[in-house]
């Protein structure tokens, strides 16, 4: 339980400003959001950028949750929820609460 009082919520880590679309967009708009931003942010076209990994890893993950229809409503959830709990520390709780 200490897990849930324990944690501060990362506002910066926002999947749908990650792919620069909102709640309301389609997957096929957030995947064409994908295509523009993996283009720009892919790390063999910013080999200077020691953080180009982690931001492409980021967008993929953000691409994987909100194109996953069960992920997206859970993502969507745990949002609007504003739970303190950072989303892929929610997201396994969750997972293992469930039968």
């Amino acid at each position: 339980m200490n897990v849930l009082f324990n944690n501060e919520r990362d506002e910066s880590v926002d999947y749908y400003a990650i792919l620069g679309c909102d709640e309301l967009s389609n997957k096929d708009q957030i995947q064409a959001e994908y295509r523009v931003r993996a283009l720009q942010y892919h790390p063999d076209k910013n080999l200077d950028d020691p953080e180009a990994m982690d931001r492409f890893k980021q967008l993929q993950e953000a691409k994987e949750v909100l194109c996953n229809d069960v992920q997206r409503k859970a993502y969507d959830y745990w949002r609007n929820s504003h739970i303190a709990v950072p989303w892929k520390k929610w997201q396994s709780i969750n997972e293992r609460s469930q039968p």
